[in-house]
């Protein structure tokens, strides 16, 4: 299958015709259309690894700073501290993240 695209030419009335196998415009299409998906969800791991360890870090301050506190949560997600290692809950869909507050002392 052939796909035909029109050219008007410049001077007279007459249009040329620029033949395109239907293979290449699919390889095309794909291109134009995923390219940009592609580099969005590149550039949404990036930033997602860059803010992983913050949280850690940030939760092992507060295990760190609060010792006697076996429960603490963020709004999103509960942790326990168990041998000295956080356990956290998947976080729930669509929370805010809080400050970490100790929940069972």
């Amino acid at each position: 299958m052939k796909v035909a695209i029109l050219l008007p030419k410049e001077r007279s009335g007459m249009s040329q015709s620029l033949r395109i196998d239907s293979s290449l415009a699919l390889r095309l299409m794909r291109i134009v259309f995923l390219l940009p998906s592609f580099y969005a969800f590149l550039s949404s791991m990036a930033w997602a690894e860059d803010k992983a360890p913050d949280s850690a870090a940030t939760m092992a301050e507060f295990v760190r700073d609060n010792p006697s506190c076996v429960d603490f949560t963020d709004g999103c997600s509960v942790c326990t501290v168990t041998d000295g290692k956080i356990v956290c809950s998947a976080p729930r869909i669509q929370c805010q993240v809080k400050a970490l507050t100790c929940t069972r002392p």
